[in-house]
């Protein structure tokens, strides 16, 4: 697992889609279902890890936990993902985090990069073809071009 590099192979000059997540386990038990899922994607070079941060909330707001605090779960040992922690969340960041988490909460912030169409761009800048704009689709933009009128 490389939670912390690249995959062998892939371009360092590309970059994919960069989004993020946040998952919240309201009984504040993390379970290791979806980072097993997670660790998966990295293996396959699906996804890049840019940062994880994990929290706890309660009442007077967010603390911010190194994932090995939470040991190992189910086989999956947290202490993996201490070195995929950037610090890259800014206070505006960590303040949409600790509205969007209940009090008693653990909560996660994943930021990753897609990867999926790393090599068709490598490919077309090989036969001298260049990026030239990309972005995301709004759902809503989509659902209203793919919807019944």
């Amino acid at each position: 697992m490389s939670l912390t590099r690249y995959p062998r192979g892939m371009s360092e000059t590309q970059v994919g889609p960069v989004d993020y997540l946040v998952i919240e386990f309201p009984d504040g038990t993390v379970s290791p279902g979806g980072f097993a899922a997670l660790v998966d994607r990295v293996d396959a070079g699906i996804v890049y890890i840019v940062d994880i941060e994990f929290f706890r909330r309660d009442d007077a707001g967010l603390t911010s936990v190194p994932a090995h605090d939470f040991g190992v779960v189910d086989g999956l040992d947290f202490a993996e993902f201490d070195g995929a922690a950037s610090g890259l969340l800014d206070a505006d960041d960590v303040a949409t985090v600790t509205r969007v988490l209940s009090p008693g909460s653990v909560g996660v912030v994943i930021v990753y990069e897609d990867l999926t169409m790393i090599p068709a761009l490598d490919a077309f800048e090989a036969a001298g073809a260049r990026l030239v704009a990309a972005g995301p689709v709004s759902p809503d933009d989509l659902d209203a071009a793919l919807g019944d009128d």
